[in-house]
């Protein structure tokens, strides 16, 4: 079966492509070559037959079982239709003006909650390149849902353990999806096959991105696509008496309700002159309303005549789309591909923003089509940014996961030795043909045209010679169990709670903030087989320095330092503080339990109430994995939060296509001393983890209820103690 599905998945994984539905091309008018492929909804034939085998249950190692418990075919991304409960959706005008949060089902299951962290100052001495200018600035357009079955109705969190998540927010200023979505009145058998013509001009971002952006310190935007073939551009323009604009009213009300920082707008289609004066004006209502609205505006309709043309560069027909530096309307331009024939060294695009009164590393974002070229762009940032250069513009990475979202299309990241081998590949991606940010660099020089040989690592920078690393650690406690938001499995202290794969971006931990820089001869990497908590851990061999954190801190009170370990591996813990950034003090750890197989190795942290506490590492010997690494004030380590109080449960009907498996939804009440709760139904066998969330609503796919009807939800503080459950029992 899985050769037949291959055999397929070849024959039409490019056969049909969502235009107005998903995303629009962003074109190079000025590159030879095909223009920027639009996202690939596959279809299968024999659809029908498969439908149910591929939307049922699936293992922990990511394939599906049919009824009859013969193997059936892998998941193929985009053939799920719309999912159980909660999922994203495309907006209209008219869908857009008529949400009600109080009236719509799934909103409270799709808000991020958790605001954006402040990121501390660059520090020059403790950066993987200590001559990496941190003016160059970085956005991306992101496959949120790649793998995913739900891509047209896209899910904050299921169950597929396939889908790709983002581990190296330690770099990324602003992120946003890149995709269009279905309105909400599209009926299943339209979302699943794919037909033309239903998408929204806008959606929200996934919520657990969105959380994730915001626990490192980084901006979550949505989507704007025009033209889209179920709206009437009019709609959107229209201007009350006194000057107001429904449409922009509403697009500020999502924007702070379901916790998101603005949108991208792809604007890629003439308009006139009459409609796009009134949509710059509409652009300019909104900042006046929210001044936090970001705002990024794709190189393509020109802002004061509205016809589509692509600058390649910031020069004197766009800039004016940013407007004045007392007047801003857009925040940034996204400029177009062809900038290395049109602008080469960004000359012309400094000059403009300068003359402009205008930061140029704030407004111009020169981008990578990276969907297409992978490791081996037309576009090569390397001439502008890196270490010992003066940048002059920042750089927007257009799917830099591509890779990921081909081998889903392929069937090659639905086991784990599969899944290991792309998280390779996005480690080079970020860090660096070497996988160490410190060592970043391409190996050689591409000797093939650009969009060719794309998945030759040798030729790539790595994003970490452009840009400095970020970071939001400003203060303890400092939780890290290497959890990315995804996993073929879930633990809790060492002993595991679920056997089903899963995906959930927005509990993933704050991100190391490199990944991995090392001293001496030690190799790290991800390892999927075993955690701590969650579905991830860190093997670790060999011996020498792993940095961790970039913070700047103050431990004010003595603390402790815990890292849990698996194997023979010894383990010291380093400070590097400002006044000395040259030296490492280190602090011996000793073992002090063990759970689970898993050992805490501790360390006790004197309080430095006048020293700044520039960068955390340890020193690693032996050969293991690194399951959890927590700092934290011992005076706050065995404090626990508050238990939940109202929570509720309801049974939402049978899971898609299933007679057994049902689905049900949680609420209860928000505690203030909890950052995240989990929630677990009581079996025979123990408590069994259904999923955790960061906000006060939870819907759980797929529950046997024949293995319990009791439910348990715990409160999860940010050092990660644990309060006592609150239990609620679903009626039979």
């Amino acid at each position: 079966m899985k050769a037949l599905l291959l055999k397929m998945l070849k024959r039409y994984s490019r056969a049909q492509t969502l235009n107005e539905e998903r995303d629009l091309p962003m074109n190079n008018p000025r590159i030879e070559g095909p223009v920027l492929s639009r996202r690939t909804l596959i279809r299968v034939a024999g659809l029908s037959a498969l439908g149910a085998a591929i939307a049922g249950p699936m293992l922990s190692n990511g394939t599906a079982f049919a009824a009859d418990a013969e193997p059936a075919a892998l998941p193929v991304p985009g053939m799920g239709g719309i999912p159980d409960g909660p999922s994203t959706w495309g907006w209209n005008a008219p869908e857009l003006l008529d949400f009600d949060p109080a009236t719509s089902p799934w909103a409270r299951h799709l808000r991020c909650l958790i605001p954006r962290a402040p990121r501390i100052d660059h520090f020059a001495p403790t950066q993987a390149h200590p001559d990496l200018s941190p003016a160059t600035q970085l956005s991306t357009l992101t496959f949120d849902d790649a793998g995913s079955l739900y891509r047209a109705r896209n899910q904050a969190i299921g169950l597929e353990p396939y889908v790709y998540t983002q581990r190296y927010w330690s770099y990324i200023d602003v992120w946003g999806p890149w995709h269009g979505q279905f309105i909400p009145s599209i009926p299943e058998d339209v979302v699943a096959s794919g037909r033309k013509g239903f998408g929204g001009v806008m959606d929200i971002p996934n919520p657990g991105w969105v959380e994730a952006a915001h626990k490192n310190g980084a901006r979550a935007i949505g989507g704007w696509f025009w033209p889209r073939g179920t709206a009437n551009f009019d709609d959107f323009l229209v201007q009350r008496e006194d000057g107001s604009f429904p449409v922009a009213d509403k697009m500020i009300e999502i924007k702070q309700y379901f916790g998101f920082d603005g949108f991208f707008i792809n604007q890629e289609a003439t308009i006139t002159k009459a409609q796009v004066d009134k949509l710059f004006a509409m652009f300019r209502y909104i900042k006046q309303q929210d001044s936090d609205f970001y705002l990024q505006y794709y190189d393509a309709v020109i802002w004061n005549t509205g016809r589509l043309s692509y600058q390649n560069t910031l020069n004197a027909t766009n800039v004016g789309a940013l407007g004045t530096p007392g007047d801003r309307v857009i925040d940034s331009i996204f400029v177009n591909y062809a900038w290395p024939a049109v602008d080469r060294g960004a000359v012309k695009g400094t000059a403009t923003a300068r003359a402009a009164g205008l930061e140029p590393t704030d407004v111009a974002f020169y981008g990578i089509e990276m969907q297409k070229g992978g490791f081996n762009p037309i576009e090569d940032f390397g001439t502008l940014a890196g270490p010992g250069k003066d940048p002059t513009v920042s750089v927007a990475l257009f799917v830099e996961d591509n890779y990921w979202q081909t081998a889903a299309e392929g069937g090659k990241v639905f086991t784990v030795d599969e899944r290991r081998s792309y998280r390779d590949y996005e480690r080079k991606m970020w860090s660096g043909p070497k996988g160490n940010p410190a060592e970043s660099g391409r190996l050689e020089q591409s000797t093939k045209p650009g969009r060719t040989d794309i998945m030759n690592t040798r030729v790539w920078d790595g994003i970490a010679h452009w840009i400095v690393e970020r970071s939001a650690f400003s203060a303890l406690p400092i939780d890290y169990n290497v959890n990315i938001g995804v996993g073929s499995q879930f633990r809790l202290a060492g002993a595991q709670v679920s056997d089903r794969g899963w995906d959930n971006q927005g509990i993933a931990d704050r991100a190391l903030t490199w990944q991995y820089w090392t001293e001496g001869d030690l190799a790290v990497d991800l390892d999927e087989t075993d955690a701590w908590e969650g579905g991830h851990s860190l093997a670790v061999s060999g011996s020498g320095i792993l940095h961790c954190f970039k913070t700047d801190l103050t431990i004010r009170r003595a603390a402790r330092a815990r890292v849990r370990v698996q194997g023979d591996v010894r383990v010291e813990v380093g400070l590097t503080l400002r006044s000395a950034p040259d030296r490492i003090v280190w602090r011996p750890m000793e073992r002090v339990e063990t759970t689970a197989g898993w050992a805490a190795l501790d360390a006790t942290l004197p309080a430095l109430p006048g020293e700044r506490i520039a960068r955390i590492s340890l020193r690693v010997a032996g050969s293991g994995r690194i399951g959890g690494i927590q700092i934290a004030e011992r005076a706050t380590t065995d404090l626990r939060p508050a238990a939940v109080s109202g929570l509720t449960v309801s049974d939402e009907g049978l899971a898609k296509h299933e007679t057994v498996l049902r689905n049900v939804s949680f609420t209860w009440n928000l505690e203030k001393s909890a950052s995240a709760y989990d929630v677990l139904q009581a079996t025979d066998a123990g408590d069994r983890w259904l999923g955790r969330v960061q906000r006060d609503a939870f819907y759980a796919l797929s529950i046997d209820l024949e293995q319990g009807r009791t439910f348990r939800v715990v409160s999860i503080d940010a050092i990660g103690n644990r309060s006592s459950a609150t239990a609620v029992t679903l009626a039979g």
